[in-house]
């Protein structure tokens, strides 16, 4: 899965910090590959964040405009919604709850504005 950024240090309180992700690789997209890829021609830093067999490259794109309503977004299983809730509220990362039925269905906010579906195992 990739996703854009605003910025490393954003990227880092949430993916590292926040979620406990390892970042694995770090690197630039090249103009020419990013313009073959996103028509964007501009080199793009690209970090990867792993663990537990999820793996995220973040691109940093500060300049890049993101489609609005933005209805992209990835989803993680985790063990313990509660103490993630907890935490995301001593992070300031936002969370939105939804209601799809009877069952409440949670989302975070990155620092960046991307969504993170939450469903607990």
């Amino acid at each position: 899965m990739g996703i854009i950024s605003n910025s490393r240090e954003g990227a880092d309180k949430f993916y590292h910090d926040f979620l406990g992700l390892t970042m694995t690789k770090e690197g630039v997209l090249p103009a020419a590959l990013s313009e073959q890829l996103f028509s964007f021609s501009h080199e793009i830093s690209m970090l990867v964040y792993e663990r537990d067999g999820i793996k995220i490259e973040i691109f940093i794109c500060p300049e890049c405009v993101q489609p609005s309503p933005d209805l992209r977004h990835l989803g993680l299983y985790i063990n313990d919604l509660s103490s993630l809730l907890e935490k995301a509220g001593e992070f300031g990362v936002e969370h939105i709850t939804g209601q799809k039925g009877d069952r409440t269905v949670h989302f975070l906010k990155d620092f960046s504005g991307n969504l993170i579906e939450i469903k607990e195992m």
